[in-house]
Order: C-alpha cells, then structure tokens, then sequence
C-alpha cells in the first residue's frame, strides 16, 4: 500500500468592480416621482425654477462587481446650490437638512429666515438597502433626504452585482429641488455632486 500526502487544491479570482453613472430622460418614475426634466451622466440641469412648482431629473447608477459581500454607493454635494452673489438653495426640509426620508413637502417661507425659502433633495428607488427599505420604495414611494455635505447612502447590495437587475446592480436617484416667490434671482445657482461606489469583500 502507498499513501500519498494530502494533495491541496488552489485558484484565485481575481477582483472585478465597475460603476457608471447615466442620464435619464424626462418622465422617468422613480420611486415614485415623475421627473420633469432630463440629465446627463456629469449635469442635473434643473434650469429656470418657478416659484411653487417642483422641478427634478434623475441618474442612473449601475454597479457590476463579483465582491463577496456586494457594495455601497454614496453621493455627496460640495455645498447647496448657491449663487455668485452668495444666495443659496437649502437642504430639505426648509434648511433642516432632513437625513431620515420623508414626503416631499413645498417650502414654508418667512421673509426673516431665508433657509425657508426654497430648499432641495433627493430620492432612490433602490427598494432593498439590504433588509431596510429607508426610501418607502416598496410602500408609498417619494420620500426624500436632503442633498448633504455629509455623504448619504443612496445604493446598496450585499453579493456580486451584474449591472442591470434592478435592486442589485441598478437604481435611479431623483434630485428636486423647489422654491417660493422669496428665494433670490439668480442665473448661476450651482453644486457639485460626488458618487462614491465602495466594494465590500
């Protein structure tokens, strides 16, 4: 009789991870808002907004990873949207910088608090984050958060990802934004928004 040692087996996969970022046409629902405008993968051109009325556009970001544990998406602004003159758009709701998604509510002013003037957020229709569904995608939809300097989680998934299933490695994120008759002119309101896709192994 002949014993041969324990033969080991062994292999390696090498890692794999990729996110893009996509406009989406105006009359995109997503989680239940309906965008009246359009985007592309770098702009979210809301352009001249009316007092009392909604403007939105949406992107969508797809991951394909084959991380054990999937990935998180997160998006920040660099600041709220703010004018050269120094005027700015502030954060859902009425400058309250909302972190916990509630319904769309339309600006409440008062001429001696301009945080109250007009404000903007966003949404995801990612319906899983997991067990959680923070965004009410699976219920009645349309809750937001405030656009934040402090990133906020907006995808998330906790397996390998092919990029198109939607929960898994899609999902769109909604930005509106809304303001009252008080909120100052101006041609050149702008911020800057940063995704940052981290894979967990």
């Amino acid at each position: 009789m002949a014993i041969i040692a324990p033969v080991v087996v062994t292999a390696a996969v090498d890692t794999s991870f990729t996110f893009t970022v996509t406009g989406l046409a105006g009359g995109t629902n997503v989680n239940g808002l309906v965008t009246t405008g359009s985007s592309t993968a770098t702009a979210i051109p809301f352009g001249a907004l009316s007092a009392n009325t909604a403007s939105s556009a949406a992107q969508r970001l797809s991951v394909s990873t084959n991380a054990s544990y999937g990935f998180a998406v997160t998006v920040q602004t660099d600041q709220q949207l703010t004018s050269s003159a120094g005027a700015d758009i502030d954060g859902f709701i009425d400058g309250s910088y909302t972190n916990t998604p509630l319904s769309w509510t339309a600006p409440s002013p008062t001429i001696s608090d301009e945080d109250t003037w007009g404000h903007w957020g966003l949404t995801s229709n990612d319906e899983t984050f997991g067990l959680a569904d923070p965004f009410d995608v699976g219920g009645a939809g349309e809750r937001f958060v405030s656009a934040s300097t402090t990133p906020v989680q907006v995808f998330r998934h906790d397996g390998p990802s092919d990029g198109t299933t939607q929960n898994i490695g899609k999902a769109d994120v909604a930005y509106q934004a809304e303001i009252s008759a008080l909120q100052e002119a101006g041609t050149d309101y702008t911020a800057t928004l940063t995704y940052v896709a981290t894979p967990v192994f």
